[in-house]
């Protein structure tokens, strides 16, 4: 399948798609068997390299993945969670036991400066702690799978259509976005990591009757994971497939046929 929005832009990185599936494609890229990480670098191999990529429940090293794609919330213990509501907030500054939440990083050596500083997405733990309940769950499927939408084949219905944008293209779909709505927020920023971003807050919206894109990538430990192949500018925006059809249909009675916008993509 071909976008029409990204055609008529003329994308650097035309959109990719999220699947979720209880296999792995047979032509996919994916993490060593027993292996993990951020999800992140493989997402930014389908964007960049168009290559198919995927993610599995085994993988899951990271607290936030498994909420971002819809395997429950990730956590066994109370533990587990204030663990991440530290990390998340101010690090060691934050932590409800400070000696604990030490002697777990100890275990943690390449990791831990990170860990120590916290990566500061909210401004305390209570906060991060409301926020992670708050987080949408889903529990479904093996796998989440990355796809160019080039590739996407008949019958695929995509949970997720993921773009890439520089500030001009963002703009602009950002005005198509909003050019047939009369009410309410137009986009939604939540404070999420990037998997969540393209993941469980899409698939949120999905189950609405109005449904919003979400913006990302908003968390720079995401973006670290992503910068060898896309420049620092990018950011992501990223809808439920039925809000992906509409925008589609409207841009082809859009801004995009304007000389006004022609002139910032044609210089």
């Amino acid at each position: 399948m071909e976008s029409y929005i990204s055609n008529e832009l003329g994308l650097r990185f035309p959109p990719i798609v999220l699947l979720k599936s209880d296999e792995k494609p047979a032509d996919g890229k994916g993490p060593k068997a027993g292996r993990g990480g951020c999800v992140m670098s493989f997402v930014a191999q389908t964007i960049a390299k168009r290559n198919t990529t995927y993610f599995g429940r085994e993988n899951i090293t990271c607290g936030g993945i498994a909420t971002g794609f819809g395997w429950g919330d990730g956590f066994s213990t109370q533990e587990d969670m204030d663990f991440q509501a530290t990390f998340l907030s101010c690090g060691l500054e934050s932590a409800p036991d400070k000696d604990a939440y030490k002697a777990r990083l100890d275990k943690m050596p390449r990791v831990s400066e990170m860990f120590m500083e916290g990566e500061r997405i909210y401004s305390d733990f209570e906060t991060a702690i409301t926020n992670i309940k708050n987080r949408p769950i889903y529990d479904e499927s093996q796998y989440v799978i990355f796809k160019g939408i080039e590739n996407l084949k008949d019958g695929e219905t995509p949970k997720s259509v993921i773009f890439t944008l520089n500030p001009i293209e963002l703009t602009a779909l950002i005005q198509i976005n909003s050019s047939f709505r009369t009410k309410d927020s137009y986009i939604l920023t939540p404070q999420a990591s990037s998997c969540q971003s393209i993941g469980s807050f899409v698939f949120e919206q999905d189950e609405s009757d109005d449904p919003k894109p979400i913006m990302g990538s908003i968390d720079f430990a995401g973006r670290s994971k992503t910068r060898h192949f896309i420049p620092d500018e990018y950011l992501t925006l990223s809808m439920p497939w039925k809000l992906f059809l509409k925008l589609e249909k409207i841009a082809e009675k859009s801004l995009l046929q304007t000389e006004l916008f022609k002139n910032y993509i044609n210089k």
